[in-house]
């Protein structure tokens, strides 16, 4: 019986082995032209709401910044763990070749998110990152260097973590 039992968490275990290796090769790939380190590029925008934001403003703190699109099924699992960090961090939420202000306007009113987003109509500032892929979250420490990118889904908790060791 034991044999048996050991059997089958050896096969788990291989499985979440083969699971893991795969997840970072697909986040490997995905971040292949995205900036990874050095200092962020300045991102200048209006807001949607007609505020304007720059990240060189929120210089001193540690700052997430959010790529994101419209049409992005992954994106709209994480809306709102960037809505909650929203209200205690610094965000910049980018969205990304999702048509115009107006387009962006209603998925934002459509889905209650209230984090500042810049639209980013033609995806300049995605080719300024490097951002091949949505939804793409760089964490910016305080004195405004590139400290961890993550693609794809996350979780609150790990960006969280991420931009209190930023600050740290």
């Amino acid at each position: 019986m034991w044999i048996k039992k050991s059997g089958t968490a050896r096969r788990w275990l291989i499985n979440i082995v083969i699971l893991l290796v795969i997840y970072w090769a697909v986040q490997t790939y995905q971040s292949r032209d995205a900036i990874t380190s050095g200092v962020a590029p300045d991102i200048e925008g209006v807001t949607l709401d007609g505020q304007p934001l720059s990240l060189q403003s929120l210089r001193g703190q540690p700052v997430l910044i959010y790529f994101w699109a419209t049409w992005c099924g992954i994106c709209s699992l994480t809306r709102e763990s960037i809505d909650n960090i929203a209200q205690h961090h610094a965000v910049i939420t980018i969205a990304s070749q999702s048509g115009g202000a107006a387009d962006v306007q209603h998925y934002i009113d459509e889905n209650s998110f209230s984090a500042p987003v810049i639209n980013d109509q033609q995806g300049l500032l995605c080719q300024r990152y490097g951002v091949k892929a949505f939804p793409s979250i760089f964490i910016i420490d305080s004195q405004g260097e590139i400290s961890d990118v993550e693609i794809g889904l996350s979780s609150e908790w790990g960006l969280r973590f991420r931009l209190w060791w930023a600050g740290a």
